[in-house]
């Protein structure tokens, strides 16, 4: 089975929350969009659009969850600008995205919506209930469209199933999405020339050089060493419809996009997002 890839770049329609962590009252954002949350993205686009192929009942979150897992792999997405991906790397032991400094990037692409509960007891703000909501912007600083951009990977049977302008336009991506964040158009999907995998690897691979930044969480190995940041990777899933995230996945200890590796290596694009070296 092989894999062709493709390069896909969308439009920003609205401000996108990628989850992170919490400082006080701030509910930070990530810098770029994981794998795993275009998984579900694909998966939710396709389920509400009606999507149905062997094997695969219309209007069944987990067939057709566990169907783009198995016939479709995706990168990580980074906001582009003038045609270059702001991917995270280090410079001199400074992360920098893209030719940005980390600061340069904060002022130049994110924002924050803050929200508070109001006592109606009251009328005024509930106590505890302030907290703020850090996002990345439909416009930069400049008032030009965010554009993020990234891989994706079909094999065979998706390219098959699969109109890429039919199924795969608009996306939502993230967390805060009752608010209507996250809105994805698509602009542009091509292959890439010369890009297909080696029909015999069951997932798409890619070849890192010695000192290329990572661009995906990578499962940490002993035998490599890598300049960067390391971080516990969790997830969430859902197997039942009344307890949406309510089940979590095994954790794993990763480096973190834009580490650098000392020696070439290859990696994997794994089902749940993540990289792991072969």
């Amino acid at each position: 089975m092989g894999w062709t890839m493709y390069t896909a770049i969308y439009e920003l329609r609205s401000p996108m929350h990628i989850g992170y962590h919490k400082v006080g009252n701030v509910q930070r954002t990530r810098y770029y969009i994981p794998a795993r949350n275009l998984w579900g993205a694909v998966t939710e686009a396709l389920t509400r659009r009606g999507f149905t192929t062997k094997g695969v009942s219309q209007g069944n979150y987990q067939q057709i969850g566990a169907w783009v897992k198995d016939h479709c792999a995706f990168g990580y997405w980074f906001i582009q600008e003038n045609g270059q991906l702001l991917y995270p790397h280090y410079d001199e032991g400074k992360l920098k995205y893209g030719h940005l400094t980390a600061a340069d990037f904060e002022r130049r692409y994110l924002d924050a919506h803050v929200t508070t509960a109001i006592d109606p007891s009251t009328t005024s703000a509930e106590e505890g209930s302030l907290h703020e909501v850090e996002f990345i912007a439909p416009y930069n600083r400049d008032g030009v469209r965010t554009q993020v951009g990234g891989w994706v990977f079909l094999d065979e049977t998706a390219q098959v199933a699969l109109d890429r302008c039919q199924w795969l336009g608009d996306l939502q991506v993230g967390g805060e999405r009752r608010y209507g964040f996250g809105m994805l158009r698509l602009l542009k999907m091509k292959p890439v020339n010369g890009a297909q995998t080696d029909r015999n690897c069951a997932r798409p691979r890619q070849p890192v050089p010695k000192g290329t930044p990572l661009l995906a969480h990578t499962v940490i190995v002993s035998s490599i060493q890598v300049r960067g940041q390391i971080e516990p990777l969790v997830g969430r899933s859902t197997s039942q419809s009344h307890a949406f995230g309510s089940d979590l996945t095994r954790g794993m200890v990763c480096w973190t996009p834009g580490s650098v590796p000392m020696a070439d290596v290859q990696v994997q694009f794994e089902p749940e997002g993540h990289w792991r070296v072969v």
